[in-house]
C-alpha cells in the first residue's frame, strides 16, 4: 500500500475469522496480505469485544463503541425461551453513530458489501447487505436482490462484474465467493467512486467452523480471501486510484480448534429452571454466543434464581469447573456486555459452548 497524503477513498475489508498466522506464516499462500504488511502499517494483535463474534465485532469496527453502547450484543439476539431464527440484520438496531453516518453527513458517498447489521441503512448509498430469508426453501439470491439499495444494484453487479449468482456458486462455503465479491467492489469503485466502502469476506470463517484452523479447506479459503484483496489492489493500481486510497484489512475475531463442548442449559433443565422445549416455562436460560454463554433471568432482579444457578455451577466436579470461568456482573459491565445478562461463562481454549438442553454438561465436540 503506497503512502497516503490526502486520501480520497477508504476501503475497509474484514476477513471473517482472521488470525495473525494467516499473514505471518510463510507456508500460507497470502502474498497480497504479506506485501501489505511489508509496505504498510501492521498491527500484531488487537483486543476484541465480548463476545468475540461477527456481528458485535463488525459493529464495533464501524462505531468505535462497545456493545453496551452500540446495542449489537451477539450475532442473534436473545429471544427469551424461544428458538433463534433471526440475526441482528437491520442497521437501525445500531444505537451509536457509524462511520457510514459520519461520512454521509460530511457529504461523502458510502458503499458496502455483505457487512453485518447494514440492511436498510439510510447512510449507505450502494448496499448489498448480509441478509437472508429464514423461510424454508426460500430463493436466497432473489431475497437478497430485493433488499439491496438502490433497487437493481445486485443485478447490475451480476451483469457487469460477476455473472449470474446462485446458491451453488455464491454460498458461504463457495471457494470463489470472496473473489466474486472483489469484482463487485471493483465495479462500485470504478463507477461510483465511494468515499468509504466496507467489505466483509466470509469464507475463512465458514471453513474454520466446518473443518478447523489447520485443514486444507481453510488454507484454500485463506488463499481465496488473499486473492480477493489482490484483485481489489490490482484494480486500484490499474485505475490510478492507489495513491488516493487507504486500504485497511482487518479481522473481526480469531479462532481456536475445539474438542469439547459445554452445555450449561442442561443444568438448568435438571434443576427445573428451564423447560426442555422452547416456549415452555422458564426462570433462567443460557444464550451461547462467540464461544461464551450468557445467563438471562426471566425476572431480571430474581436474586433467588441467580443464586441457585451460581450454586449449580459451583457444585460441578472440579474437572468440569476447570473448563470455564464465571464472569459476574461487574466485569460484564466493564466489558460492555448486555446489561440484562446476570452472569456469563467463558470456557478455556479448546472448549466451545452449546445451547443444548439434553445430555451431559460437558461432551465431545
Amino acid at each position: 500500500m503506497a503512502q497516503q497524503v490526502k486520501p480520497k477513498h477508504v476501503i475497509l475489508i474484514t476477513i471473517d475469522g482472521m488470525r495473525g498466522e494467516m499473514i505471518t506464516n510463510p507456508t500460507i499462500a497470502s502474498e497480497n496480505l504479506k506485501q501489505m504488511r511489508a509496505e504498510g502499517l501492521y498491527v500484531d494483535s488487537i483486543k476484541g469485544v465480548t463476545p468475540a463474534a461477527t456481528y458485535p465485532s463488525h459493529t464495533t469496527i464501524v462505531t468505535g463503541a462497545l456493545p453496551s453502547r452500540h446495542n449489537i450484543f451477539y450475532n442473534a439476539p436473545f429471544m427469551g425461551n424461544q428458538p433463534r431464527t433471526i440475526s441482528y440484520w437491520y442497521a437501525d438496531s445500531i444505537k451509536a453513530e457509524t462511520l457510514w453516518q459520519t461520512v454521509t453527513e460530511k457529504g461523502g458517498i458510502v458503499a458496502s458489501l455483505f457487512w453485518p447489521v447494514s440492511t436498510g441503512s439510510r447512510y449507505i448509498k450502494y448496499n448489498v447487505p448480509e441478509y437472508w430469508s429464514i423461510k424454508p426453501g426460500a430463493d436466497q439470491m432473489a431475497f437478497l436482490r430485493a433488499n439491496c439499495s438502490p433497487a437493481g444494484l445486485l443485478d447490475t453487479l451480476e451483469l457487469h462484474a460477476t455473472g449470474r449468482l446462485d446458491e451453488e456458486n455464491f454460498t458461504a462455503g463457495s471457494i470463489n465467493r470472496d473473489v466474486r465479491e472483489a469484482y463487485m467492489a471493483n465495479y462500485i469503485m470504478n463507477h461510483y467512486k465511494p468515499t468509504l466502502m466496507t467489505i466483509h469476506l466470509i469464507t475463512t470463517d465458514y471453513a474454520q467452523h466446518q473443518t478447523g484452523t489447520k485443514s486444507l479447506r481453510t488454507r484454500r479459503t485463506i488463499e481465496s480471501a488473499d486473492a480477493a484483496v489482490g484483485v481489489i489492489l490490482d484494480n486500484l493500481r490499474d485505475h490510478g486510484l492507489m495513491d488516493s486510497t487507504v486500504v485497511i484489512v482487518t479481522g473481526d475475531h480469531g479462532f481456536v480448534d475445539v474438542n469439547r463442548q459445554l452445555a450449561p442449559n442442561t443444568l438448568l433443565v435438571k434443576a427445573g429452571l428451564l423447560g426442555k422445549e422452547y416456549g415452555s416455562n422458564w426462570k433462567a436460560c443460557f444464550h451461547g454466543a462467540g464461544a461464551m454463554s450468557f445467563l438471562y433471568l426471566r425476572k431480571p432482579n430474581d436474586a433467588k434464581t441467580l443464586k441457585r444457578v451460581e450454586k449449580l455451577l459451583a457444585g460441578l466436579p472440579n474437572n468440569v469447573k476447570a473448563k470455564f470461568r464465571v464472569i459476574h456482573r461487574e466485569e460484564l459491565t466493564r466489558l460492555g456486555c448486555d446489561p440484562k445478562v446476570a452472569l456469563a461463562i467463558e470456557p478455556v481454549a479448546g472448549v466451545d459452548v452449546s445451547n443444548s438442553r439434553e445430555g451431559s454438561v460437558i461432551r465431545p465436540r
